[in-house]
């Protein structure tokens, strides 16, 4: 695990002794999460950091009424909680549903922000990491807020895709989501959604399998 944490971009520049140490300074927990559960519950869970080792799971917002939103998908190797954690919220307000059977290591953020009694030199890297971190991700969600802003399903679509197809350098890239998933990612009617893509598709502007897709010139 080790070898992998080394990798991840909370530890760059931490040699993997270090992170032994780390680990235990900020009292680490690797837990195992089975498809359908929740690492965290909106409402009751205490905020941590967490680290998916493997899986797949995602950021969900549930409304008065039961509707859910996505806010996000969490990948392996992915970082999350740390925007709540942070703040020093009491509960985390947001959900993480497994969407595939997860590995999870779950930090405390609050031993990683106050200096430990060993005085550790690795200490301010690490916390360097964290606001490298949480200033990127920053930007992703001002990037799902500028898909969200264009009034139309079809300008939506293709904010999204377009960006999908420059992060691939592609104009073919694959999405994390499934059609349910990218409605809600995107705050829209799934239905109404599916109508558009078949729209787009007819008119050429784009080909799609399952999760795959290709913009046309």
């Amino acid at each position: 695990m080790y070898e992998l944490l080394k990798m991840h971009p909370l530890f760059s520049d931490i040699s993997a002794e270090d992170i032994k140490h780390i680990l235990s300074c900020m009292d680490s927990r690797q837990q195992h999460f089975v498809k359908g559960s929740y690492i965290f519950i909106a409402g009751s869970s205490y905020p941590r950091i967490g680290i998916l080792l493997s899986g797949r799971a995602q950021v969900i917002k549930e409304t008065f009424h039961g509707d859910k939103m996505i806010i996000g998908t969490i990948e392996t190797g992915a970082f999350f909680g740390e925007t709540y954690a942070c703040v020093g919220m009491p509960e985390m307000p947001v959900s993480v549903e497994v969407v595939e059977d997860c590995k999870v290591l779950l930090l405390d953020v609050n031993k990683m922000l106050k200096t430990c009694n060993d005085s550790c030199s690795f200490h301010h890297k690490l916390i360097a990491n964290l606001l490298k971190i949480v200033a990127t991700k920053n930007m992703l969600l001002n990037k799902k807020m500028s898909y969200i802003t264009h009034k139309t399903i079809h300008g939506r679509l293709l904010a999204y895709f377009e960006d999908q197809a420059e992060a691939a350098a592609s104009d073919s890239f694959r999405i994390p989501f499934n059609r349910n998933e990218l409605a809600d990612y995107l705050c829209m009617d799934r239905s109404a959604m599916s109508r558009e893509l078949g729209r787009m598709k007819k008119e050429g502007l784009l080909t799609f399998n399952k999760k795959t897709f290709r913009l046309q010139a």
